[in-house]
């Protein structure tokens, strides 16, 4: 009786030192829907900016396509560790849809690239927006929330610089007020 209860105790004990595990559960399909849709949106705007950097001999588009680098590298490394510790796996490329778009922005004709690369990314970062948005509102992981709601206030900031541009370029429906055509 004496060595069951020296027995007892050593196990609860040994028990105590170990290690807690707290269970992790899987995320959501849409916290996961959204790591990946970001993870391409920012795959996607890496490589626009790459190509604006290099296409446009306007300042400001090659300022917003620094901007856009620098700011979605960044929020791609805080995705891609939010996703490795949820042990969601990424794509590795844009979607088709994206890549078409790159190809079209190579294709552009110099002369036209400004406008049309302002105008495509306005509607990309509505889109982008959108979807921030709704995982900070209904995210299920507290930590992909936190990444959407962290990167809301940074595509806001590149969505008014596009608008901003938008009206420096004269693109309809971005006029500065008291402007003429």
């Amino acid at each position: 009786m004496f060595l069951r209860r020296i027995a007892t105790t050593l196990a609860a004990a040994g028990l105590m030192v170990l290690p807690a595990t707290a269970a992790v559960a899987a995320p959501s399909a849409q916290d996961v829907g959204f790591l990946r849709a970001a993870h391409q949106a920012n795959l996607a705007e890496i490589a626009s900016g790459r190509i604006a950097w290099v296409k446009s001999t306007d300042e400001t588009v090659k300022n917003l396509a620094a901007t856009f680098m620098r700011n979605h590298i960044r929020m791609d490394a805080d995705l891609t560790e939010t996703a490795r510790q949820l042990k969601v796996s990424l794509p590795s490329q844009p979607t088709e849809e994206q890549q078409a778009l790159t190809a079209r922005y190579v294709a552009a004709d110099p002369q036209a690239f400004d406008e049309y690369f302002i105008s495509t990314q306005l509607a990309a970062h509505r889109d982008a927006m959108r979807r921030a948005e709704e995982q900070a509102k209904n995210g299920a992981d507290s930590s992909v929330s936190e990444l959407a709601e962290n990167a809301t206030p940074i595509i806001a900031s590149h969505h008014e610089l596009l608008v901003a541009a938008a009206a420096d370029a004269g693109l309809p429906g971005y006029m500065k007020p008291g402007a003429r055509t």
